[in-house]
């Protein structure tokens, strides 16, 4: 008898999990802000802090518009290491860390750039990240009522990150660039109820955009920067399309 009841309330939650309340989601950068002129001396040092955004799409079936953007603040630090190459790692907030190489491979360099100079670059990354939450799941028992099911999960995501970036010297200190990107990656962790049963969470998914920024540079090495961005994402079936706006201030060493 126990073993049929607990097999009946497995099965339950797992056809009722759409009703939780604050249910497992997956967060997905939603910022870019990159330049694509590199510098071609090696060992030049840039530190930037950004408000940005991430995108959190929620992968159960729960109510419509439980997912959106939400700014968040990271700092990114990266150092040249042959001329047009440089390697960067953003810490964010929520258990962010962000790895990245940018090669620019057409165009004056930064600190040979001229009005009207067109700079192209590639830029490939990977994305980790844990995520934990806790929801609430509503049981329809035997007898004919409902209780509440109280769960916790935790996640750890790897995303992977390919982007193209094309910019245009407006002035001396004024450059605008822009450019498509792809992100795809996996999920896995599990999902705890307080009735004693867990699953597993095991999930893949994708998200495309662009993006369109514009960039200043003082005299004295500081910067500031700001950029619109549109992205599509699906997730183990869940979709979203979000726009972002974002901005940064950086010091060139």
């Amino acid at each position: 008898m126990i073993r049929i009841n607990t097999a009946m309330t497995l099965l339950m939650v797992l056809f009722l999990a759409g009703c939780s309340n604050g249910g497992v989601y997956v967060s997905l950068s939603n910022t870019r802000l990159d330049n694509p002129e590199v510098s071609s001396k090696p060992l030049q040092v840039n530190l930037a802090w950004s408000n940005g955004n991430r995108k959190y799409l929620m992968i159960e079936k729960i109510a419509e518009g439980d997912y959106g953007n939400e700014g968040t603040g990271f700092v990114r630090a990266s150092i040249t290491t042959i001329p047009g190459l440089a390697l960067s790692v953003n810490d964010g907030a929520g258990s962010v860390l962000h790895f990245a190489a940018k090669y620019q491979f057409y165009g004056q360099y930064s600190d040979q750039s001229k009005t009207g100079n067109i700079s192209q670059a590639i830029t490939l990354g990977y994305e980790k990240k844990n995520t934990k939450g806790t929801s609430t799941t509503g049981i329809q028992s035997d007898y004919g009522y409902t209780y509440d099911d109280d769960s916790s999960w935790q996640h750890n995501t790897g995303i992977y990150d390919v982007a193209w970036i094309v910019g245009y010297k407006l002035s001396p200190h004024n450059i605008i660039y822009g450019g498509p990107f792809y992100q795809w990656g996996t999920l896995k962790g599990s999902k705890n109820f307080s009735s004693g049963v867990s699953k597993n969470l095991n999930s893949n998914g994708s998200s495309i955009g662009a993006n369109i920024a514009i960039e200043h540079r003082f005299t004295y090495g500081l910067g500031v920067g700001a950029e619109l961005l549109y992205s599509s994402s699906n997730w183990a079936g869940y979709h979203s399309s979000d726009s972002a706006f974002n901005f940064k201030v950086d010091f060139q060493f």
